[in-house]
């Protein structure tokens, strides 16, 4: 039956079907082989998608949209290009801190690329950057958004593993500010080798200008993360509190969001829920399966015949995710392989918190690598380069985000030292 099932899904993926739609394929033709009922395919996907946790995907795409809509990202931009923008290679630094700071408003590396790419990518052009470096490092920079809080694929970890979605989305604040001071650092070795210019040094009155327009941008993140850090909210009441604080500042703070407009947007929202919750659905009867012909204890076993050392264990659990996050989006890869790995995490006492980010990050990486990379395709359609020159553009970047990785799996307090203070504190 599973080799069915892998065949199957390997055969539809080359045939271009939707990652959703060929895991619940193979997984029926799995079953069928078996001789299983099909009623397990609907028991499966309608337990998997009754989950509370869930309800706070659709609410922070939506905060997402409705933020996005308001004209924050572009105030959010300017700030950043404020802070950064007077080192040499200012609007790469820009994009990246904007990549940061606009992560707890999207949540969606592929948004957050295509948002700061349409704002940024053209003037970056204009002053001489070369677009392959500018398709580069937009698209680095987008992979920051699904570390910082709130993170989509972070609670679909939560979901698959049961491991706490504030614990995670805790966790995430460091090892994204580090992600980001591992590309500003490439990036300024990069413009100094092209000669790329500085921008302008701000003055404390430019600082306090840009602060005061991006102000309400930036308690967004403060809004989220601190009613769940004090127990105020869980993540999926303070998901309903985002979109309550979008709705308020697009339409009365910024005034660029009307009533008519909201139909539109909640539809926007509701088609990017739906593609996330159908993979859901259909990865449960894949997974189902795969549980059922023991692979993840097979698994488990040949990588400790192999070693069973902790950190070693997680190298080559990271060799796998950069392999994988080129073929399949960052969800699916959650979705599928995760659950194979889950019993060998356990079984060496590997801490959850830690293996979660190095997760979410190892596979993000797959974004900026061909020939699946989202972000970086996205952004090299901005740009207007074709995608080789942006990958080897982006090598760098992906080299520093790597390294960024291999410090939290050498040294786990770096993702799970904040969590577990936060919760020693209460």
């Amino acid at each position: 039956m599973a080799t069915v099932l892998f065949i199957a899904f390997a055969v539809l993926l080359i045939l271009n079907m939707p990652v959703s739609f060929a895991l619940a394929v193979a997984s029926v033709m799995a079953l069928l082989y078996g001789g299983l009922p099909l009623a397990l395919v609907v028991q499966k996907m309608t337990a998997a998608m009754d989950s509370f946790v869930l309800l706070a995907v659709p609410f922070f795409l939506l905060a997402g949209h409705l933020m996005a809509r308001s004209g924050i990202a572009r105030d959010i931009i300017d700030f950043a290009d404020t802070l950064v923008g007077w080192m040499r290679g200012g609007l790469a630094h820009a994009n990246i801190g904007a990549g940061m700071l606009m992560g707890g408003m999207t949540g969606s590396a592929v948004a957050e690329a295509s948002s700061t790419g349409g704002a940024l990518i053209p003037p970056m052009l204009k002053k001489g950057y070369g677009a392959p470096f500018t398709a580069a490092v937009t698209a680095a920079a987008s992979t920051i958004s699904v570390v910082i809080p709130p993170s989509i694929p972070m609670i679909v970890f939560a979901v698959v593993t049961g491991v706490s979605v504030s614990d995670l989305f805790i966790a995430g604040i460091v090892p994204g500010i580090l992600m980001t001071v591992a590309l500003m650092v490439t990036a300024w070795l990069i413009a100094v080798r092209q000669g790329y210019q500085r921008g302008p040094r701000p003055t404390l009155g430019s600082i306090a200008r840009a602060t005061r327009a991006s102000v309400w941008g930036l308690l967004m993140p403060v809004v989220i993360i601190g009613s769940i850090r004090y127990g105020i909210a869980t993540p999926t009441e303070a998901s309903v509190v985002a979109v309550v604080y979008g709705v308020l500042v697009g339409r009365y703070v910024y005034r660029t969001i009307a009533w008519r407009d909201l139909p539109g947007i909640i539809l926007d929202s509701a088609v990017t829920t739906g593609i996330v919750m159908l993979m859901i659905a259909a990865a449960s009867v894949y997974g189902l399966i795969v549980t059922r012909e023991q692979i993840p204890q097979a698994a488990a076993q040949f990588i400790l015949e192999l070693t069973n050392n902790p950190q070693l264990v997680l190298l080559l659990i990271l060799c796998v995710y950069l392999v994988a996050g080129m073929l399949l989006d960052l969800a699916a890869n959650i979705i599928i392989l995760v659950p194979v790995l889950w019993p060998l995490v356990k079984r060496l006492d590997i801490d959850p918190i830690q293996f979660g980010v190095v997760t979410v990050i190892g596979l993000a990486i797959g974004l900026i690598t061909p020939p699946v990379g989202a972000c970086l395709f996205v952004t090299c359609g901005i740009a207007k380069t074709d995608l080789l020159r942006g990958s080897k553009a982006a090598a760098p970047f992906i080299v520093a985000l790597i390294a960024v990785v291999l410090l939290i799996i050498a040294v786990p307090g770096v993702a799970t030292w904040l969590p577990y203070s936060a919760k020693a504190m209460h």
